[in-house]
């Protein structure tokens, strides 16, 4: 069986390296079944079904309860909208635009030995089913030391995001129109705690063209200003956390602005039903660095693996490249590495989903939704961990994932103004 090559720090932690892209190391592998546990005490044998941070994330303590292998089927209207107009995609000639794209997903079949593969999945992922017209969802933010000691949390009722093309279900479709045309704006806030950021936001636009970078602000009403944010600070840290903007959901970059190269085809380990959501349990301990990492059902899974590096449009950038798991059904990131100059492991993104139709009474959907119940946000460096995760009932908020909500979810292009943001911080 032909290793992954690992540098093991004195913490236990895989910093870097993986088994060339089509090589054979599945051999001798005892076979792993729904019911089994994976500790760090046993899950050498399945290093070929474990990105590289996730046996990070098990030396610190994380166990994998293995389930049975699901679908997560995209809702019906993406898939209408992907039947009706993919035939119609194609991919410019320089791979940073779409030719004749109105909805859905643009590349529904790919051909690992496509030349172009790598950019149709980083598109799929930027036109993902998870979402079509837009979504709403409250967060909260444990920060934690290395004994796993929360050093502050932040809460908030909104992060939302509003597609501005690609539009399926809600009006206008498939486009609202803008000058210059918007893909989507994002909003993280207002901080609802602790009193120190409360009223902190963070607003993103978007934009289609490709040489266009993405505007972004913070409101910090501490100062009564908003501060832009540069294009190449990107990879610096939100709110005091380890979270960069560009790690958002696995991946938040401006395509465009990265060379991708496909490493292969891979089948791992994801956590897609977890079977949890806003409850304790979610974290394998109270205490310690296992209480870093999430102790959910995982299930294999294929997946696009892809190297990507930031070009010189990024000429300060903290990461020399990402390394994103992709899955192949829903094109979400599972598991996003990022490494430092010396392309040594330095932080994970881990996406912890659920494909139900709901996680909570007095909301279900008539098609199953990919719910995000926690995301374990890691620097191995540092010793450091952000843990993302709803906040739960007893806070009295009740916007668990609100899926093309429109109206109903405050999530309207008026909402997305830098003097709305500042409104509602005050």
């Amino acid at each position: 069986m032909k290793k992954l090559i690992l540098l093991i720090c004195a913490a236990g932690i895989v910093t870097s390296g993986f088994s060339p892209a089509g090589a054979d190391d599945t051999a001798a592998a005892p076979e792993l079944k729904p019911g089994d546990v994976l500790t760090k005490s046993n899950f050498d044998p399945y290093t070929n079904l474990l990105p590289p941070a996730v046996q990070s994330m098990l030396m610190l303590g994380m166990r994998i309860e293995v389930g049975e292998t699901e679908s997560c089927p995209w809702p019906a209207a993406f898939k209408k909208a992907t039947e009706s107009y993919a035939g119609n995609v194609e991919l410019a000639d320089d791979k940073l635009s779409l030719k004749g794209y109105v909805a859905g997903m643009p590349f529904p079949q790919i051909d690992p030995n496509d030349p172009d593969a790598a950019w149709q999945i980083m598109w799929n992922h930027e036109h993902k089913p998870a979402f079509y017209d837009d979504v709403r969802t409250e967060w909260m933010i444990d920060n934690q030391n290395a004994h796993g000691s929360i050093e502050k949390t932040l809460a908030s009722n909104v992060w939302r995001r509003l597609k501005w093309e690609g539009r399926i279900t809600n009006d206008p479709t498939p486009i609202i129109p803008n000058e210059p045309q918007l893909r989507y704006t994002e909003q993280w806030g207002p901080i609802n705690s602790p009193f120190d950021q409360k009223g902190t936001s963070f607003l993103l636009y978007r934009y289609e063209e490709a040489t266009r970078p993405d505007s972004s602000w913070l409101y910090l009403p501490q100062l009564r200003r908003i501060r832009r944010y540069s294009t190449t600070d990107r990879s610096g840290t939100l709110f005091g956390s380890d979270i960069d903007q560009d790690s958002i959901w696995g991946f938040n970059s401006k395509p465009e602005w990265w060379d991708f190269r496909l490493l292969g085809e891979k089948e791992i380990l994801v956590p897609m039903h977890a079977g949890k959501y806003a409850t304790a349990d979610l974290w394998c301990e109270s205490q310690g660095t296992a209480s870093w990492t999430p102790c959910v059902r995982w299930e294999k899974r294929k997946v696009w693996l892809i190297d990507g590096r930031p070009t010189d449009k990024l000429p300060v950038y903290a990461f020399s490249k990402r390394h994103l798991w992709i899955d192949q059904e829903v094109f979400n990131v599972s598991t996003s590495e990022m490494f430092d100059k010396r392309e040594e492991l330095w932080k994970v993104w881990q996406n912890v989903f659920w494909c139900t139709k709901s996680v909570r009474e007095g909301r279900h959907y008539e098609d199953q939704r990919l719910f995000t119940p926690a995301v374990a946000v890691i620097d191995f460096q540092l010793s450091h961990s952000s843990r993302v995760t709803p906040p739960g009932e007893a806070n009295g908020l009740n916007y668990d994932w609100m899926f093309e909500a429109g109206e109903a979810a405050d999530n309207t292009p008026e909402f997305y103004t830098v003097s709305s943001v500042v409104a509602a911080g005050r």
